[in-house]
């Protein structure tokens, strides 16, 4: 199989031989050393083959024998390229070629990240980008090492973090660093205090004294869990007085938020819209316009496309600047839509504020009039109206 390969890489040629004594013509060719294979003599015809350098020694070979030479057939690479002999265009742009290849091959073409989610590794091409770890940027020219170094000293996520050279694409791997557990300082000695009025409905104390019992009304600001513990209430005189005092107080509680939304409201209304197109190459951008300054009421949208190869994305391609202008526009809204607004802002006023608490009960109030509309919400709640305060002893 080698010896097949080399033939056709240096070529050879068929060749036959007519002579009187092919006996004679193999050995003078053996005297002359030329290496002639595949030796077959038919009808007084010789036929064999040899390698295309050594063909024109057989000239003086068949002349001392007497014997005609004919090429019956000639392959192998310097064959093919032969026609290509005085087209130097074709062997200067296959240089090329593999210079660009070469060249092209040691830059930054494509980025992946894995092993961690969309946000972080988001946050983290973006810091590699900014101390110059980019597309269209040399591998020669970084230092991954010390980049995946810098890369945990900024990221208190990242565990780990490997940057690894795949082709012409930066392939970025990441491990996420599992966050550590809150630990309490149960040597503190503290006190749970109520932070709202209500009326308790279950107290758990997990450290301390409950200083409440369900269905006793309390004010912001009472004892509900001691973390001191009194002295009728311990039978073994070598134990601690002073505890660190934790736990949940379910109380029934009552909140109340009120919205209101004017009946003179404004909307932005889109008057023009611009596209603007930059080309990318390796880094580099390219914009297809003339600078214009946005204006101050204008929003632009960015959109990039770039080239993909076998789903790799290569650092060619565009970005697309959709920029559209708007105007401010007054008008005054209807009842019906001041309610659907007013429903808006009280939902999303109930997330914010009541985001740990169970609703048992709500009751809306509705002002309405040529100013707009006040919608008041009263709430019945369930919720843990605990908190931790410490225990400052005086000297």
């Amino acid at each position: 199989m080698l010896i097949r390969l080399v033939n056709r890489l240096t070529g050879y040629v068929v060749f036959e031989c007519r002579c009187e004594s092919a006996e004679k013509f193999i050995n003078t060719c053996r005297k002359m050393r030329i290496n002639i294979k595949n030796i077959r003599a038919e009808g007084g015809v010789l036929t064999a083959r040899c390698a295309a350098a050594e063909y024109k020694k057989l000239r003086p070979a068949a002349r001392l024998c007497g014997a005609r030479l004919r090429i019956i057939a000639k392959r192998g690479l310097p064959f093919l390229l032969l026609p290509l002999k005085n087209r130097w265009g074709v062997f200067c742009g296959l240089l090329l070629f593999v210079f660009t290849v070469s060249f092209m091959g040691g830059f930054i073409w494509n980025i992946t990240v894995s092993g961690a989610d969309g946000e972080l590794c988001g946050a983290v091409v973006d810091f590699l980008a900014q101390s110059g770890f980019e597309t269209g940027v040399r591998w020669a020219d970084t230092d991954k090492e010390n980049l995946e170094f810098a890369v945990m000293a900024e990221f208190d996520e990242v565990a780990w973090i490997s940057i690894n050279r795949s082709g012409c694409s930066a392939d970025i791997e990441l491990r996420e660093a599992t966050a550590k557990p809150s630990i309490s300082d149960n040597e503190k000695i503290t006190n749970v205090v109520a932070r709202r009025d209500g009326v308790i409905v279950k107290v758990t104390a997990l450290g301390g004294w409950s200083a409440v019992k369900s269905g006793e009304a309390v004010v912001k600001g009472d004892l509900l869990i001691s973390g001191v513990y009194e002295p009728d209430e311990y039978e073994n005189m070598q134990k601690n007085h002073f505890a660190h005092a934790h736990g949940t107080v379910i109380a029934e509680t009552r909140r109340e938020i009120t919205v209101h939304i004017p009946r003179a409201q404004s909307e932005k209304r889109q008057t023009a819209e611009e596209k603007f197109v930059t080309l990318c190459f390796f880094g580099l951008e390219i914009p297809l316009y003339a600078p214009k300054k946005a204006a101050q009421n204008s929003v632009s949208e960015y959109e990039k496309e770039y080239l993909e190869l076998n789903k790799n994305r290569l650092p060619i391609g565009k970005i697309t600047e959709t920029r559209r202008e708007y105007e401010a526009v007054k008008y005054s809204a209807d009842d019906d839509e001041l309610r659907r607004a007013a429903e808006a802002a009280l939902l999303s006023r109930e997330k914010e504020e009541l985001g740990g608490c169970k609703i048992i009960g709500k009751s809306e109030k509705e002002e309405l009039d040529e100013s707009g509309l006040t919608l008041t919400a009263s709430y019945s709640l369930l919720e843990d109206i605990g908190e931790e305060r410490d225990i400052n002893f005086k000297p």
